[in-house]
């Protein structure tokens, strides 16, 4: 990308897709969106009420969103990224930059560009190293590609917060999956510890000793309740990323075992225990998820 965009399409219109077309749209650069999802009458209403309050222009179908479109942004989940890729370079022009924000294999990636680069155009890839919300367009990006250096002082410019560390594919979502491994195990190891420990009627304890162990962590502060959440309401996008880090593992000779093992943690909290965090209280804080696991049993005496 050689210059600021004057147009931007936007596929997949779900979490992340408004943050960034609304931070357009305030720039005065004209966004326009297309969701698989408009398909259902019923989905379709929710894609247009976004699309609404961010300024986002709905188009009803992928080649219409594509049209006059200087830069693409894909915001679909890890399952579906390959496949978008591989319909967006059925219409993609040369000249267009395809911007691939998806959590993915460093392989899938690759393969993305292949099929981007093929048609002229060029393939953007990008690893959002922290949760969107509530950091918005700001939120950390690593680059990667053959215009990633040039890319990032442009966007930059439009607020965004991103960084080019390399000037091929794949580096950039090693980087990023490296680092949700350690993140995800974390949270799901927090959502088996504190299961069994609610169990057994013990959580106190293993959060005071969790807190002498690691000092200034915050599990004297309620740390666990925020981590517990974070898998409740993401659970099952962060399940697909952790077998997009398994896929990874296993590209590379390594064992992917605990990959997946946190994979279906977060996908069983997501299908099974919604309840635990379904609304945050006045103040933003997280609902107790003691009411929601099992009430203490004890060990049989």
């Amino acid at each position: 990308m050689k210059s600021a965009p004057q147009k931007i399409a936007i596929i997949g219109y779900g979490e992340v897709g408004p943050i960034f077309g609304q931070a357009f749209v305030e720039r005065n650069i004209p966004v326009q969106i297309f969701d698989i999802k408009q398909s259902d009458p019923a989905s379709r209403a929710v894609i247009e009420s976004r699309a609404q309050a961010s300024g986002a222009a709905v188009r009803n179908s992928l080649e219409e969103a594509l049209q006059g479109a200087d830069l693409i942004l894909s915001c679909v989940t890890a399952s579906q990224a390959g496949p978008v890729a591989e319909q967006v370079a059925r219409f993609i022009q040369a000249g267009q930059t395809f911007a691939d924000l998806n959590s993915v294999s460093p392989k899938v990636k690759q393969d993305s560009a292949a099929a981007i680069e093929a048609r002229g155009a060029n393939y953007l890839e990008c690893a959002v190293m922290a949760p969107v919300p509530p950091q918005g367009i700001q939120v950390p990006i690593l680059l990667g590609g053959k215009t990633a250096a040039d890319s990032a002082p442009i966007l930059n410019a439009l607020g965004w917060k991103t960084q080019a560390v390399a000037d091929y594919v794949g580096l950039a979502s090693a980087i990023k999956l490296c680092r949700s491994i350690m993140i995800k195990g974390i949270e799901a190891l927090c959502v088996q510890s504190m299961t069994a420990a609610r169990h057994f009627g013990v959580e106190e304890r293993i959060l005071t000793s969790l807190a002498a162990t690691f000092p200034g962590v915050g599990w004297d502060k309620g740390y666990e309740a925020y981590l517990i959440g974070r898998v409740v309401e993401h659970g099952q996008r962060r399940s697909e990323e952790m077998r997009e880090a398994a896929k990874m593992l296993d590209e590379i000779g390594a064992s992917s075992i605990l990959a997946t093992a946190i994979a279906d943690v977060h996908e069983e909290v997501a299908q099974t225990q919604r309840e635990l965090c379904q609304a945050l209280d006045e103040k933003g804080a997280l609902p107790g998820w003691r009411d929601s696991f099992k009430a203490p049993k004890g060990l049989n005496k």
